[in-house]
């Protein structure tokens, strides 16, 4: 085996994360234009600057780059170096602000993929799937957001997940940044004191 094939299989795995996030960019910008029913496979290949066929290798179908909008969403809002930012942080006011802060990163950078889920969903099985995983995920990094609170020796409420959840959802986003005029600092420093106060007893 050459000595330089492991630096050749970065190369290509490299090469290969560069394809799927240009054929994701491109899906993006289509389904937000044309509409996710409106986007033919060819067309997201074409911007992408591929075949169609390199797309069907990677995702299996149209549902299938939808559903990896979902990852890029996590990469694009930085979810994975919010949480690694937290590592060892105890104190659980320092972790309902790195919730408000997901929340607002979340809707600030990546407010287009979330409407194309929201407003495809209830229209289309393939996008309420894709929608489904997205919420999954969101529930899964509150509580365990929420459990390092109680390890720590926090008095929290019994449905603190789903207080947390229902705060950081697009609908009260949308009410106080889109609608009342809010700004996104507004609403980060209001989720983190509101959250604060709703699950962790005696902060009121």
């Amino acid at each position: 085996m050459p000595a330089d094939l492991p630096g050749i299989v970065r190369l290509r795995d490299r090469r290969e994360v560069l394809v799927l996030r240009t054929i994701l960019v491109a899906a993006r910008r289509l389904f937000a234009e044309r509409g996710y029913a409106g986007t033919p496979i060819r067309l997201i290949a074409k911007e992408a600057g591929v075949v169609p066929q390199t797309i069907y290798a990677h995702f299996g179908s149209k549902a299938g780059v939808l559903g990896g909008l979902v990852d890029l969403l996590d990469d694009e809002a930085g979810i994975p170096d919010l949480f690694a930012e937290a590592d060892g942080v105890t104190d659980p006011e320092a972790l309902l602000g790195l919730l408000a802060r997901v929340s607002r990163q979340v809707r600030e950078r990546c407010g287009d993929i979330v409407a194309i889920l929201r407003s495809g969903a209830a229209v289309d099985p393939d996008i309420a799937a894709s929608q489904a995983e997205g919420m999954r995920r969101n529930r899964l990094g509150v509580e365990t957001v929420i459990d390092r609170i109680r390890a720590a020796g926090a008095d929290v409420e019994d449905r603190a997940a789903d207080i947390a959840v229902a705060l950081m959802s697009g609908e009260v986003h949308e009410n106080l940044v889109t609608d009342a005029g809010w700004s996104h600092d507004d609403y980060e420093d209001w989720l983190k004191r509101t959250l604060t106060a709703s699950i962790i007893r005696g902060r009121r």
